[in-house]
């Protein structure tokens, strides 16, 4: 049910986010490829489109090796992922 994607996105993608600052700082790359992923596809899946877009490119920089800025990518994706945390709590669901 749609309320309940967007209850998980919405309760997982802060320690998502955490997640991704710590495999940042340990550079664990192919961890980091892994959680860029997931967050790829769950912000696809809400039309969360730009989010998607910068999981998608932290996610290949992460196949091909290292990624050029980790940190600021990390960065960028929880910034926009907040944006669209705002907005998918002001959805009214009730009647989907």
């Amino acid at each position: 049910d749609l309320a309940e994607l967007v209850d998980d996105f919405v309760s997982a993608f802060p320690e998502q986010a955490q997640t991704m600052q710590g495999l940042v700082q340990s550079e664990d790359w192919p961890a980091l490829r892994i959680s860029a992923h997931s967050c790829k596809s769950n912000a696809r899946d809400l039309g969360a489109v730009a989010l998607a877009e910068l999981c998608a490119q932290l996610e290949l920089e992460c196949q091909s090796g290292a990624p050029s800025d980790p940190a600021a990518q990390v960065a960028a994706i929880e910034a926009q992922g907040m944006l669209a945390l705002g907005a998918l709590q002001e959805l009214d669901l009730t009647h989907v």
